[in-house]
């Protein structure tokens, strides 16, 4: 093997790792500054306010689908990893039950066991980050994009975003949850499916211009979420509810985006392609 073969891998590895490391602190950070600081408590309250419109009876019952959804997710998780069972491809099938179940205790755990001081009146008090669906949801597309089955396409890839953002911004739309509790799920999904990916170290590369495309995209939406959290906490002037609800859905999906870009499917310890990336013809898998 080439200089330039073992290097790839090893890229990408290292990549893995510090987008894990970078999703973690991202994490641990706004942990502590929407829940344990009187003014991040202030803030994340504003979101409740926000999105007023979207919150009809109509509206309300259609948020309701958040749980079917993520269900669904999860059972075309399932049946990705019977698909790696059956062709005995046990890496990924290890490894997306080890993500789903640690996203899972983790968001559980947080939200019965970490502490949520009342440092002020900002609406109910009970800790509710991070978002368990926006989570286990990401971390269940991941899984098959991790698994690879036969009916995986660009197609589908692009269908688990929409539906992964479905969940977590209706989570947001329906007050079940504060803004920072979504964009603290993605970040969780992220960190554990970024390090578990580099734990294993093979996985296909990103070879197509519309996954890097979904690379860029989502660190865009990112920085421009995060530019309007910063108009909308630090600036005078403006319309702040708008740019928090504008920072609210972008660093969503902007998380949401950029996981799921990010990963491929895992490659078998002595292969160093996809087994079934000689009979794509000339479409180009995600």
């Amino acid at each position: 093997m080439s200089d330039v073969a073992r290097r790839g891998p090893a890229r990408r590895t290292r990549n893995l790792w510090l987008l894990s490391a970078a999703y973690g602190a991202g994490f641990i950070a706004l942990y502590a500054a929407a829940v344990l600081t009187p003014f991040g408590q202030l803030v994340d309250a504003g979101s409740l306010s926000l999105f007023g419109w979207l919150r009809s009876d109509a509206w309300l019952a259609f948020y309701d689908g958040r749980d079917i959804i993520t269900y669904c997710v999860l059972a075309g998780a399932a049946v990705a990893v019977l698909s790696g069972v059956l062709e005995r491809r046990w890496a990924p099938v290890v490894y997306s039950a080890v993500l789903v179940g640690i996203v899972s205790v983790v968001a559980i755990a947080m939200k019965e066991l970490a502490p949520r001081p009342d440092l002020g009146e900002f609406a109910y008090a009970h800790n509710t980050f991070p978002s368990g669906h926006t989570a286990v949801s990401l971390a269940a597309a991941v899984a098959i994009i991790w698994c690879a089955p036969r009916w995986m396409s660009p197609v589908l890839v692009l269908v688990l975003g929409g539906l992964v953002s479905y969940v977590a911004l209706g989570s947001v739309f329906s007050l079940a949850h504060r803004g920072s509790d979504s964009v603290g799920g993605a970040l969780l999904a992220g960190a554990v499916s970024c390090g578990l990916a580099a734990l294993w170290g093979r996985t296909e590369p990103v070879s197509s211009r519309l996954r890097r495309g979904s690379v860029l995209a989502g660190a865009v939406l990112l920085g421009a979420g995060l530019a309007a959290l910063v108009g909308a906490v630090a600036l005078d002037g403006g319309d702040h509810a708008l740019q928090l609800g504008l920072a609210i859905v972008l660093c969503t999906l902007g998380l949401i985006v950029s996981v799921l870009a990010v990963h491929r499917p895992f490659l078998a310890p002595t292969t160093t392609t996809h087994p079934r990336s000689e009979t794509t013809g000339n479409s180009e898998r995600l």
